[in-house]
């Protein structure tokens, strides 16, 4: 279903709206999840809320007081490069046109900045000027596998236009002061909120890996996610050669670059000796459920993040974690959620593994399922609601 541009306004006095401005979100595309949570969120705190989307919204899952606007339209990959650019154009042109007959309102970007120099420096600029105010969410300090003295200087600029910074954990906060230079009276801790775009599956486990090609009694791990080189796929193909009677289910595209073709061979070597399977590509919400549902723990061998949805998602399907220690991962993964190891290191990985199919009997997903419910993003928000009054 292709969503179109739609209007929910608020049906009972109980949902009346507050004396806040109106504010615009603008995701970029940005993760379909993190945009609907993020909505949904200050529209249940009573915000007058526009979402500037997509077809990849979920347009249909957005609460009846947020106003969606579909103005970036088919996001396709299969797209010609001609599409894609004339795409991008245009919707950067609607835009700046909303935002400028809209003056009044506040503007969050919730997305990243990428392309930076256009959307980063360019646009930033503009909606510093012609918005209300302009608040730009930063996910992770630099972009991930750009860490270049280049990039840095890119971001310094940055991070100096908009009126107010939004982070989702302390530690970004306090990186954005110590290596940047920001004043902290400018910035936001909202934490990330969990993810309830995905409804738990309801098959067992050993009925989810059947309907994949496993056996029910299946050791089985799961790397969810569009391959990169900081989300470690490698390090976790390689301590798995340490764990042969354990299976690989993996979610997600491998790009066309040197990691990602890299990637893809060992993929499909492990697919061929049947010690791997491989969905290559976009997942819808049914599907998610089934590939967490079948598996005995999510892996993320990231080298360096600050937070993840997918982490998140994995507290709301009560999936155990078996996770690098980086960012603010170690707040989250507990010896009742999973096991946390250290990162760059795959015999730290393997002994990991091992380390969570001792525990597995002692770990509670009803614990996850409940850290996850203080999570929602009614109750993360709060903290941004003084900015937009």
């Amino acid at each position: 279903m292709t969503p179109t541009a739609s209007i929910h306004m608020a049906s009972s006095p109980k949902q009346k709206l507050s004396s806040m401005h109106s504010s615009i979100l603008v995701s970029h595309g940005f993760q379909s999840h993190y945009e609907l949570g993020f909505a949904n969120g200050l529209a249940q705190n009573h915000v007058q809320v526009t979402l500037l989307g997509s077809d990849t919204t979920l347009a249909d899952k957005l609460a009846e007081q947020v106003e969606f606007i579909n103005i970036r339209g088919p996001q396709s990959p299969n797209r010609s490069r001609w599409a894609k650019l004339k795409n991008m154009v245009g919707y950067h042109f609607k835009l700046l046109r909303h935002v400028a007959t809209h003056r009044q309102a506040q503007v969050c970007v919730i997305g990243l900045t990428n392309p930076e120099l256009l959307v980063g420096i360019l646009e930033g600029f503009f909606l510093r000027v012609v918005a209300r105010r302009y608040c730009l969410t930063v996910h992770n300090i630099l972009p991930h596998d750009k860490h270049t003295a280049w990039m840095k200087c890119l971001y310094w600029l940055i991070y100096r236009l908009p009126h107010l910074l939004l982070v989702h954990t302390p530690e970004t906060a306090q990186a954005l002061t110590r290596e940047f230079g920001i004043d902290s009276r400018k910035i936001v801790v909202v934490e990330h909120g969990a993810n309830d775009a995905v409804e738990k599956s309801s098959l067992t486990p050993a009925q989810a890996r059947e309907s994949l090609g496993f056996e029910a009694n299946d050791r089985v791990l799961l790397f969810f996610g569009g391959v990169a080189p900081y989300k470690g796929l490698d390090l976790l193909l390689d301590a798995l050669e340490r764990h042969a009677g354990t299976r690989l289910l993996v979610a997600g595209r491998c790009p066309d670059s040197e990691y990602g073709r890299a990637m893809r061979d060992r993929l499909q070597t492990l697919v061929q000796n049947k010690k791997a399977i491989w969905r290559n590509g976009y997942l819808d919400e049914s599907a998610i459920s089934l590939v967490f549902a079948a598996a005995d723990a999510i892996v993320l061998p990231y080298r360096h993040i600050d937070q993840s949805g997918v982490l998140l998602l994995a507290l709301t399907l009560g999936t155990p974690l078996i996770t690098t220690r980086v960012g603010s991962f170690s707040s989250l993964v507990t010896p009742a959620t999973g096991v946390l190891v250290e990162p760059f290191d795959s015999n730290a990985l393997a002994r990991g593994i091992t380390e969570f199919y001792a525990a597995l009997p002692t770990l509670q997903p009803e614990h996850m399922v409940a850290m996850a419910e203080t999570l929602a993003w009614k109750n993360t928000v709060k903290p941004l609601l003084f900015w937009l009054t």
